[in-house]
């Protein structure tokens, strides 16, 4: 255990800190708001008061990542199944960039912005090919899934690719 001279256990509030800033950044209902309020929390609990928190990723000021990792292949030849993406979780995405959404059918999604009409998004795939999987023990033939979803899902803008 580390202690300050002030009597604050520094290595458990870090070790808070270190757990809840992870959570936040795989959470993808989370924002440097949601961020900044949590770690205000936790160190106002270990007696901090009045703090100023800086958010700063690589993307800059306010900026969180995330990482994701592609399942499928309906981005190939852009994304492979198993890559690694970091995105910038924003809610202003531009059609042509490859975003990850939350949808109630699929959980995530890693698509390409088709099309933006009001509050509504395009989802499309890189890859149109069919593929055949194996499907509860049978043969199934899959297209890739093209679809219009609410832009409020949106969680990010991919960035990083191949992590």
């Amino acid at each position: 255990m580390i202690s300050s001279p002030f009597g604050k256990d520094l290595g458990s509030m870090n070790a808070d800190l270190e757990n809840y800033t992870y959570y936040q950044m795989n959470n993808i209902d989370s924002n440097a708001s949601t961020l900044r309020a949590g770690i205000t929390e936790i160190a106002e609990n270990y007696g901090f008061k009045d703090i100023e928190i800086n958010i700063n990723s690589q993307f800059g000021e306010n900026q969180m990542p995330m990482q994701v990792t592609v399942d499928g292949v309906s981005m190939v030849p852009t994304l492979q199944d198993g890559e690694n993406v970091i995105i910038q979780k924003t809610k202003n995405p531009k059609v042509g960039d490859i975003i990850v959404v939350k949808d109630p059918e699929e959980t995530l999604l890693i698509k390409r912005l088709g099309n933006i009409s009001g509050d509504r998004i395009f989802l499309s795939s890189d890859n149109n090919d069919t593929v055949t999987a194996i499907v509860n023990g049978s043969y199934v033939e899959m297209i890739a899934l093209e679809k219009w979803t609410n832009a409020s899902n949106v969680v990010g803008v991919a960035r990083i690719f191949n992590v």
